[in-house]
């Protein structure tokens, strides 16, 4: 069959607007001695090209489990994926073969993880450490991979990058063994980059460093980031889309400027009001009352019922309310959101 130009244009149209990644009604569980730990609880959501998804909530809320079913870093048993997709241009990574997922999560989706200095082996030099991907997936020679290795240093703002190459993770301090996990992350130029809290226990400096590279890097390759984090200060700078996690549920999806100016959802609200702010320096910082439910004994209704100031009887009757449409193109998981 030929393709008329006009076609082709708009296959070539919609290939670009296609997701980078979608999850669809992702479902992960723990099968543990005291019962079944329900980890992500459908879980869908959308990331494009450039752009910066930031996934948020408290711990627990099933953020890194469902980064690390992406990535199929989840340990089999005692974790279980039981439903759901992920979609990367279009094909469905549970779907593939552990050397075919490999392959893509290898080259084409990559993470850096919160803890550097336990992701990072202790007996291997920085350089080689580096330089394995790009032996084993680029075929590279010892020391062109080794020349790589430096410049990707150099792409992190590792000074004097021909000389460190050669160290070992604890000669380096907690900020710039961030900057290798980055380095580590980028070698093979992946298109997604899942960045899970990669500024934990640093200082703020340090933090906005991170961040600000982590930003250059993207816009100039195009990247869409996933980005886990707990500090909605960084959100607010970075982020595009942002989706609140809760007992394993996106409760709110919404524009990163939508979110801090219309929150719709009782947790989302919460979270903000819990940020600490200059213009309300010497009062009492706003706590959410209560914990998180143990996610073996997700109460009935609403899972954040139990803690809301707004819950009525069908918050706590009725089954889980599914995230539906409200202005400025949010959604929220409410009966009540606005």
């Amino acid at each position: 069959m030929i393709m008329t130009q006009t076609a082709v244009s708009t296959a070539s149209r919609d290939a670009e607007h296609e997701p980078l990644l979608e999850v669809d009604d992702l479902k992960v569980e723990f099968r543990v001695g005291h019962g079944v730990v329900s980890a992500v609880n459908g879980v869908s959501f959308t990331l494009e090209k450039g752009r910066t998804l930031a996934v948020v909530g408290e711990s627990g809320s099933g953020k890194s489990v469902t980064a690390q079913a992406i990535m199929r870093l989840l340990q089999t048993p005692p974790a279980r994926v039981t439903g759901g997709r992920i979609l990367f241009q279009g094909r469905d990574l549970l779907q593939l073969s552990e050397s075919a997922h490999r392959a893509v999560c290898g080259e084409h989706i990559a993470i850096v993880f919160q803890d550097a200095l336990a992701a990072l082996n202790p007996v291997y030099s920085i350089g080689f450490q580096l330089s394995e991907a790009l032996r084993r997936r680029r075929h590279l020679s010892r020391s062109r991979a080794r020349a790589r290795a430096i410049e990707l240093l150099q792409l992190v703002e590792v000074p004097n990058a021909s000389q460190r190459v050669k160290d070992y993770p604890h000669q380096f301090s907690g900020g710039m063994r961030q900057r290798v996990m980055i380095a580590m992350a980028l070698a093979l130029e992946p298109e997604v980059l899942i960045a899970d809290e990669p500024t934990t226990a640093l200082d703020v400096t340090v933090q906005a460093q991170i961040m600000r590279l982590l930003g250059e890097i993207q816009a100039e390759r195009e990247m869409g980031m996933i980005l886990i984090t707990h500090d909605l200060g960084v959100v607010a700078e970075v982020a595009d889309e942002v989706n609140v996690m809760y007992a394993g549920r996106v409760v709110e999806q919404a524009p990163v400027e939508q979110i801090f100016a219309r929150p719709g959802h009782p947790y989302t609200q919460a979270l903000l009001r819990s940020i600490p702010r200059l213009d309300r320096k010497g009062h009492q910082l706003d706590a959410i009352s209560g914990r998180p439910p143990e996610l073996t004994r997700i109460p009935a209704g609403c899972p954040f019922h139990p803690r809301c100031d707004r819950a009525e009887d069908i918050c706590r009757s009725d089954p889980a309310p599914a995230l539906r449409e409200l202005a400025g193109g949010r959604s929220a998981a409410c009966q009540f959101a606005e």
